[in-house]
C-alpha cells in the first residue's frame, strides 16, 4: 500500500488552466471555430455535423488534460 494522504484536495481548475495556457487556448480556439462553422452553415450541411464531434472532442480533451495536470500536481506534493 502507498503511504500518503487519502482524499487529498485537488488544486483549483483555474490554477491548472494557468499552468498550461497554450493547450487550453488551442482547445478553445478549436471549439470557437467549430461553433462558427455550425452557425454560418446550417443543419443541412455536412460541415455542421463534422463540427459537432470537434466540439465534443475539444471538451473531452480539456477535461482529460485538467485531470492529468491535477494528478501530476498531487504526485508532486506526495514527493515532498
Amino acid at each position: 500500500m502507498r503511504s500518503g494522504r487519502h482524499g487529498a484536495a485537488r488544486p483549483p481548475i483555474g490554477v491548472l488552466v494557468h499552468q498550461d495556457r497554450v493547450d487550453f487556448s488551442l482547445f478553445a480556439l478549436q471549439a470557437v471555430i467549430a461553433i462558427a462553422v455550425m452557425v454560418f452553415t446550417g443543419p443541412t450541411e455536412p460541415a455542421f455535423w463534422i463540427s459537432l464531434p470537434v466540439i465534443i472532442a475539444s471538451i473531452v480533451l480539456s477535461v482529460r488534460r485538467i485531470d492529468r495536470l491535477s494528478r501530476q500536481e498531487l504526485a508532486g506534493e506526495e514527493l515532498l
